[in-house]
């Protein structure tokens, strides 16, 4: 069940290029146009991938460009119109990518792509995407749950029941991409919010370092989405940070 009074969200976010990597890959956006509603996502260029980095921007892109353009065509989109539209805005990014990448191959430069996390906040509800091992958690009654399933060669042998739950070789290689073919399967799911509610969207470089119990500690002490990233990106350094770091967490006002 919902809250009656459901309290304006704030977001915050920060990225950096961890302790081993040379350029950062990642890139991130959030934005809110109308009270109540907010876009936040986090973009992970593929490791090895030559425009990892342009990828994850050109997703971020289309996703800022489209949200403008709902809003100037209706203030208060209904929530029922925001799966459609979060579906139809990443397939427009990975057909942004996959343009691009038709352009790199006339120069004989690998083909680029990116993962995907989003979330779209509305009143009452949040809609969540995903592409790739980017993640979404959300807080609720002290428990960190994660909202997205990681599209990675595991986690698929796993459903097959073809391997165990413990880290194999080649468990990061991810299944699903942005950009890496002209069509996209996009995951999508709708929750209910509550008041209390805190969400967190990270690319691996920090999911990999934490435990979700250890991210939901942050998640809950943290005062402001600003102190909670602060600290993600810091103790995630400290523990080595081998990938790009990105989170942005996203709080209601006014409830400690």
């Amino acid at each position: 069940m919902t809250s009656a009074f459901m309290p304006t969200l704030c977001a915050a976010g920060e990225s950096h290029c961890g302790c081993v990597r040379e350029r950062n890959e990642d890139n991130f956006c959030y934005v809110s146009l109308y009270p109540g509603y907010l876009l936040a996502a986090v973009c992970d260029g593929v490791g090895g991938h030559t425009g990892g980095d342009v990828a994850s921007y050109l997703c971020c892109h289309r996703l800022v460009l489209d949200w403008k353009k709902l809003f100037s065509e209706n203030p208060t989109p209904p929530d029922a119109l925001m799966g459609c539209w979060l579906h139809d805005t990443l397939q427009r990014a990975n057909l942004d990518v996959f343009a691009a990448n038709y352009e790199k191959e006339k120069k004989n430069q690998r083909p680029m792509c990116t993962t995907a996390a989003v979330a779209v906040f509305t009143p009452q509800m949040a809609i969540v995407a995903h592409v790739g091992d980017s993640r979404v958690y959300c807080l609720r009654n002290n428990i960190c749950r994660q909202l997205t399933c990681d599209h990675t060669l595991q986690n698929e042998l796993s459903e097959k029941g073809m391997c165990d739950s413990g880290r194999m070789p080649g468990a990061h290689i991810i299944s699903r991409a942005v950009g890496s073919g002209p069509t996209m399967k996009v995951e999508l799911h709708t929750y209910f919010r509550s008041a209390q509610d805190r969400y967190l969207i990270c690319s691996d470089g920090l999911s990999y370092c934490w435990s979700d119990a250890e991210l939901g500690k942050v998640m809950q002490s943290a005062k402001t989405p600003r102190e909670a990233t602060d600290r993600f990106i810091r103790d995630t350094l400290r523990r080595g940070a081998g990938d790009n770091v990105t989170a942005i967490c996203v709080f209601p006002e006014n409830i400690s």
